[in-house]
């Protein structure tokens, strides 16, 4: 095992004897995060807690020569290493070429400090890390390429571009597990060495840090078309400075400018040219490390890149850890994010006075659009809230495969008492049927449950058959359609359906059997019930081929589980 310790007096050593002695005896010693020699100006260490002055005594060509002897050899990218260790060593040159300033940057392996991506990790995932600098990006993604050798006994190759994720020397630093490296000579030739690397090495991973150029994004993409699991950090703070990147809005999938039919817009609620993806993104999960201990989970990045462009606000998970003095968390870090949520929803509580009516539903993994059309087509805005956390959640709603997958919803679950709901299918009828069960479940628990059965599958019936008729006719071919008669408060919602899609729609015939008509185009007012007689050929026409494509449609299944 090696020595943190060790490794940061090895760093020491570099600095001149007295520079050594000063920060010696400095009381963070261990936390301290890197050391700035300039030329003519007072040398400064950095810790978290602040600057320090090392000495009054301003830095010295020879000091500079002292700690330059000691390292190795300066490279394209004036940055330089010390054997064995992941320290980085950054030189500022003059107009000359001659060093006049030095970055010694403390590198440290940290186990544990990924754990927060555990779950992301084992699932095979495509991650990209960004984030500010200092916040750990390298950390993370070194403890990536461990957790994905050695706890999950996979190929990783790790691209190293500055030696910074395995370490200076020919010899890889322990950190980094059973994991392989591939050194880079030259900065620009990155993109051919990741290339190099899957077409060489047969690996199952790639880990590459800092992709930075638009040859490096290709090369990206090009290996995740190749089936070939990506792990790599990005320039940026958050997904949306990848959008507006011209150089690295390929690993997004790359934007397009695209114009609509009249039609499409209408039915959108958009302007005609409207921003799109050209292709699927390059990483599946983006993770946004806002600092060592709160991550921003992206768990789908094709959705929050389409969220963005439509310019609406993506769905992610906050995740929280607690850090204890530098070292691994022995907590999950779940707990320290519910604990944290818990007293600033219970703080909101006392604030307001009074606690809100909204029962709120956190999306898990499925479509936050989906579900926020279901709740306004069955007019509960004022009932049921979608919320952004888990923390702030009455209960889950999530997919079945993602929820046995996943042991991270449930034990989250588990630990607040929340009711998991799974649906089987990412639908706007599944999330319709999911939204009417968690409602229902006090208010029909007296009733058999068959009758609730019944009652939940001929609205969902009803409202697959209006879906399928705006979609396939009214929408596709610009005629009205005639649904099936049903009851006034089915008909009611098959109503509101049509208004979400932006269309009109008139009714005839008494209660229990209430015909809804669907118009092609939203019209102010009501038709009068005559223009139905005057079109029966049209609308008969129109019934027969929403009927067949209704009654081909299986019921969906009603069970729900719940944990």
């Amino acid at each position: 095992m090696f020595s943190r310790r060790c490794e940061l007096q090895q760093l020491l050593s570099v600095l001149p004897e007295r520079l050594e002695r000063s920060v010696q005896n400095h009381p963070q010693l261990e936390e301290i995060v890197e050391i700035v020699l300039d030329l003519g100006r007072r040398p400064i260490a950095r810790f978290p807690s602040g600057d320090w002055s090392m000495s009054q005594e301003p830095v010295t060509i020879a000091d500079l020569e002292d700690a330059i002897c000691m390292v190795g050899d300066f490279v394209d990218d004036n940055r330089a290493g010390i054997d064995r260790t992941l320290h980085r060593i950054s030189a500022i040159r003059n107009r000359g070429g001659r060093i006049v300033g030095l970055t010694c940057r403390v590198g440290r392996a940290v186990t544990g400090s990924a754990e927060m991506a555990r779950d992301l990790v084992s699932s095979g995932a495509s991650l990209l890390l960004m984030g500010p600098p200092g916040v750990g990006k390298t950390t993370a993604i070194r403890e990536v390429a461990r957790m994905l050798a050695d706890d999950y006994d996979r190929r990783v190759v790790i691209v190293d571009t500055s030696n910074e994720i395995a370490g200076d020397g020919d010899i890889p630093h322990p950190g980094i597990g059973r994991a392989r490296r591939m050194q880079v000579t030259n900065v620009g030739l990155q993109h051919k060495i990741m290339i190099e690397a899957v077409e060489n090495h047969m690996p199952e991973t790639i880990v590459i840090d800092e992709i930075g150029t638009e040859l490096e994004a290709a090369a990206a993409v090009t290996i995740a078309q190749r089936g070939v699991q990506l792990v790599a950090t990005a320039h940026g703070t958050s997904v949306e400075n990848l959008i507006k990147n011209p150089s690295l809005e390929i690993l997004v999938g790359g934007i397009q400018s695209v114009t609509l039919g009249d039609d499409e817009a209408r039915r959108r609620g958009v302007q005609k040219s409207v921003l799109e993806r050209k292709g699927p993104p390059a990483f599946s999960t983006a993770i946004e490390m806002a600092s060592r201990t709160e991550w921003r989970i992206h768990h789908s990045l094709t959705a929050t890149i389409d969220a963005l462009l439509a310019g609406r606000s993506p769905s992610i998970e906050i995740r929280n850890m607690k850090d204890k003095e530098g070292t691994a968390p022995e907590e999950l870090p779940v707990l320290n994010q519910i604990e944290n949520e818990e007293k600033d929803v219970f703080k909101k509580l006392q604030d307001n006075g009074s606690e809100s009516k909204l029962f709120s539903l956190y999306p898990y993994q499925i479509s936050e659009e989906f579900l926020k059309q279901a709740i306004e087509v069955l007019e509960l805005e004022e009932t049921i809230g979608v919320a952004s956390d888990i923390g702030a959640a009455d209960a889950v709603l999530t997919l079945r495969s993602k929820l046995r997958e996943n042991v991270w919803v449930r034990n989250i679950a588990k630990f607040r008492q929340l009711p998991v709901f799974a649906i089987k299918a990412n639908t706007l009828a599944q999330m319709i049927r999911a939204t009417r069960a968690v409602l229902e479940m006090e208010m029909l628990r007296g009733t058999s449950s068959s009758t609730r059965k019944s009652k939940v599958e001929d609205e969902i019936d009803a409202l697959e058959e209006a879906r399928l008729a705006i979609e396939q006719i009214v929408i596709a071919k610009g005629q009205a359609v005639e649904l099936l008669p049903r009851s006034a408060g089915i008909t009611a919602l098959q109503i509101r359906l049509a208004e979400s899609y932006q269309l009109a729609s008139e009714t005839s015939g008494i209660e229990p059997k209430v015909r809804l008509r669907i118009l092609p185009l939203l019209q102010q007012g009501s038709r009068q019930s005559s223009s139905i007689n005057n079109t029966k050929e049209e609308s008969s026409q129109g019934r027969v081929q929403g009927g067949t494509s209704v009654s081909k449609l299986p019921l969906l299944p009603t069970d729900f589980l719940e944990d």
